[in-house]
C-alpha cells in the first residue's frame, strides 16, 4: 500500500470524529426544526409521498434524507404520514401485492425516525385484504419499500384506529423510475463532504470498532427483513465478490455504490456467483442487501460472502 494511504489514518481519524460531530449537530437541529413547524399538538393531513427527484428537489429534504439514510437504490420507496394513533394501523395489503411482488411496509416514530415494525411479503399471505399492527400511542409514519414494482403503483389505504386515514393512490412508476438518482451527484458541495465525512473512515477502518456503534451509524434505518454488508474502497480499487453455493437461490442481491460523501455512484442486482466491479473513479462506499425470498429464509443468517479488494492493473 502507498505510503500516503498509510498516513491518511493521521488526518482521516481526527476529521472524521468532526464530521460526526457535525452529522449529529445537522440532524437534531432538523428535528427541532420539524417540531417546531410540526408541534404534537398540531392536526395534520396525512399524505403519501414518493422518493423522486421532485420529492427531493427541496434542498431540506435531500439534507433531511442525506442525513438518516443511505439511499436504497433499488426500491420506489413510498411514505405516508404522520399518523397519530391511539392503538392500531391498518395497510390495504392487495394494493401492495398490486404493486410489487417483493415489498416492506416498515412503521417509524415520528420523533427520531427510529424503525418501530415492519409486515412485508415474506409475513403476509397474498389471500389476505388488510394487515393490521398494533402500536403504542403516539405519531407514526410508515414507509413502503417496492422491489420490482409494477407500473403503475397501488399506494395503499389506511386506516387508523378504524377510521379512514388515507385513501389509495395509483402513482405513475416506469422501470427507469430510479434513475433521478443519477442526477443527485450534481448536487454535491462542501456541505454534504462535512455531513458525511465521517462514513469513509467508519467503513474502511470498521474492524478496530465495535459492530454495534458501526451498523447503527451507518445504516440508521434499514430493512429490518435485510442482511447488509459494506465496506470502503479507494480511488483506483475493485471488489470482488465471490458468493457461498446456493445464495443466489434463496435470496436476492442488490448492489449499491456511492459516493465519499454517500450520493448514489452506481448500483445494480448480482445475478452471478463470482463478480469483479469497476475500478472507483474516486472514494467511495458500498452496500450489498441481501435479501430472503421465502418465509422459509427470514430471520435465517445468510452465508458469509467473501470480499477482496484490490487495486486494479493499470
Amino acid at each position: 500500500m502507498p505510503l500516503v494511504h498509510q498516513l491518511s489514518v493521521l488526518w482521516e481519524i481526527p476529521l472524521g470524529l468532526l464530521s460526526y460531530g457535525f452529522s449529529r449537530v445537522v440532524k437534531a437541529t432538523l428535528t427541532l426544526i420539524s417540531r417546531y413547524y410540526n408541534p404534537t399538538d398540531t392536526k395534520v393531513e396525512a399524505d403519501w409521498q414518493i422518493v423522486s427527484a421532485d420529492f427531493l428537489k427541496s434542498p431540506v429534504k435531500l439534507l433531511w434524507t442525506m442525513s438518516r439514510a443511505r439511499w436504497n437504490l433499488h426500491a420506489l420507496i413510498a411514505i405516508a404520514g404522520p399518523f397519530t394513533v391511539q392503538s392500531t394501523i391498518t395497510l390495504d395489503v392487495r394494493s401492495l401485492w398490486q404493486s410489487a411482488p417483493t415489498w416492506t411496509a416498515v412503521v417509524y416514530t415520528l420523533k427520531g425516525y427510529k424503525t418501530l415494525t415492519s409486515i412485508s411479503s415474506l409475513t403476509v399471505s397474498p389471500d389476505q385484504d388488510t394487515a393490521t399492527i398494533e402500536l403504542p400511542p403516539g405519531r407514526y409514519l410508515v414507509g413502503l419499500r417496492h422491489y420490482d414494482w409494477r407500473d403503475p403503483v397501488q399506494l395503499p389505504a389506511i386506516v387508523v384506529d378504524g377510521a379512514p386515514a388515507l385513501a389509495s393512490e395509483s402513482r405513475s412508476a416506469p422501470p427507469d423510475f430510479n434513475q433521478f438518482y443519477r442526477g443527485l451527484a450534481a448536487r454535491r458541495g462542501l456541505l454534504f463532504s462535512a455531513l458525511n465525512f465521517y462514513v469513509y473512515p467508519l467503513l474502511r477502518w470498521m474492524q478496530w470498532l465495535p459492530r454495534s456503534f458501526v451498523k447503527p451509524t451507518f445504516l440508521p434505518v434499514p430493512n429490518p427483513e435485510t442482511h447488509f454488508f459494506y465496506g470502503a474502497l479507494d480511488r483506483g480499487e475493485q471488489l470482488t465478490l465471490d458468493l457461498p453455493a446456493h445464495l443466489l437461490d434463496t435470496h436476492r442481491l442488490y448492489f449499491s455504490l456511492y459516493s465519499r460523501d454517500c450520493f448514489p455512484y452506481d448500483w445494480y442486482p448480482i445475478t452471478q456467483d463470482h463478480h469483479t466491479t469497476d475500478p472507483m473513479t474516486e472514494q467511495g462506499v458500498y452496500i450489498l442487501r441481501v435479501h430472503p425470498k421465502t418465509p422459509e429464509m427470514l430471520g435465517v443468517v445468510a452465508p458469509l460472502v467473501k470480499f477482496l479488494r484490490s487495486r486494479a492493473q493499470p
